[in-house]
C-alpha cells in the first residue's frame, strides 16, 4: 500500500490470499482483529479470539497468520487502507483554505486573519470530527502503544506517522513559513493532544478551552501580518 505522499509504502506480512472467497475471509479475520483491540485492545488479539470473533475456523487464523505479529501488522495496515479516503479529503480541505486567498491577500492583515479564522475553524472540525469516532481513536492509540514493543508495527506507525506530518509540512510551505517541519510537528502534536483529552474527558467536545487552544496554536504558528516581528524565526514568512 502507497501512502499518500507517494514514497512510502505499508506491506502485508501474511500469508496471501488469491481466491476471492480466501480474500473475503482474509479480510474478515483483519476486521475482527480490529473489533478486538476495541473491545480488548492488543492484548486481546490470540488466534482462537479472532477466529470466534470472525466466525470462522481457527486453521484460517493460523493459516493466514502464522505470527501474531503478522495478525497485528497487517491489521494496522488494513486500518489504514480503509481510512485512506479520509486522509485525502483532509489534505484537499486544508490545501482548499490557503488557495482560496491569492498571494496579494495572503500578505495582507486582513486576509492574513481571514486564514487564521478558517485555518482554526478547520482544525476544531477536525479534532471535534476524529474524537467523535471514538472506535477509530482508540484502535490508533492501541496501534501507537503497541509499536513501542513491536519492532515491525513500529516501522508501519512511522511510516503512517510521517505520511502525516509530511501533509502538513507540504501546508504550511504553501504559507511560505521559514521552517515548515517545526511548524508540522507543533501542529500534529498539538492535534494528537487535543484529540486525547477530548476522548479521555478532560475536555468537552464544545469545550472554549478547545478553541482557545487552538485560536492561540495557529496565531502561534501564523503571524497576523507578512512582515511581522516574531519572537521566533519559526514565526517569519519565507522572502519570496
Amino acid at each position: 500500500m502507497t501512502l499518500d505522499n507517494g514514497k512510502s509504502e505499508l506491506v502485508y506480512h501474511g500469508r496471501k490470499a488469491q481466491r476471492a472467497d480466501s480474500r473475503q475471509r482474509r479480510k474478515a479475520i483483519l476486521e475482527a482483529t480490529l473489533r478486538l483491540i476495541v473491545k480488548e485492545g492488543i492484548r486481546g488479539i490470540r488466534h482462537r479470539a479472532v477466529a470466534k470473533e470472525a466466525a470462522v475456523p481457527l486453521a484460517a487464523t493460523t493459516y493466514y497468520f502464522k505470527d501474531l505479529n503478522d495478525l497485528i501488522s497487517d491489521a494496522f495496515t488494513y486500518f489504514i487502507e480503509q481510512n485512506i479516503d479520509e486522509t485525502r479529503a483532509l489534505r484537499e480541505e486544508s490545501f482548499e483554505v490557503a488557495r482560496q486567498l491569492t498571494p496579494e491577500q495572503l500578505a495582507a492583515p486582513a486576509g492574513r486573519r481571514q486564514l487564521i479564522q478558517q485555518l482554526t475553524r478547520f482544525v476544531l472540525m477536525h479534532i471535534r470530527s476524529q474524537a467523535s469516532n471514538r472506535d477509530h481513536r482508540v484502535i490508533e492509540l492501541a496501534f501507537k502503544n503497541e509499536a513501542l514493543r513491536n519492532e515491525q508495527l513500529t516501522r508501519a506507525v512511522r511510516m503512517a506517522n510521517q505520511a502525516t506530518e509530511n501533509m502538513i509540512v507540504e501546508f504550511f510551505e504553501l504559507l511560505k513559513l521559514t521552517d515548515p517541519v517545526a511548524a508540522a510537528q507543533i501542529c500534529h502534536g498539538t492535534i494528537l493532544n487535543l484529540e486525547f483529552q477530548v476522548l479521555s474527558g478532560a475536555v468537552a467536545i464544545d469545550s472554549p478551552l478547545l478553541e482557545r487552544a487552538v485560536t492561540l496554536m495557529v496565531k502561534g504558528l501564523i503571524p497576523a501580518t507578512a512582515d511581522a516581528p516574531a519572537t521566533s524565526p519559526l514565526l517569519q514568512p519565507q522572502d519570496t
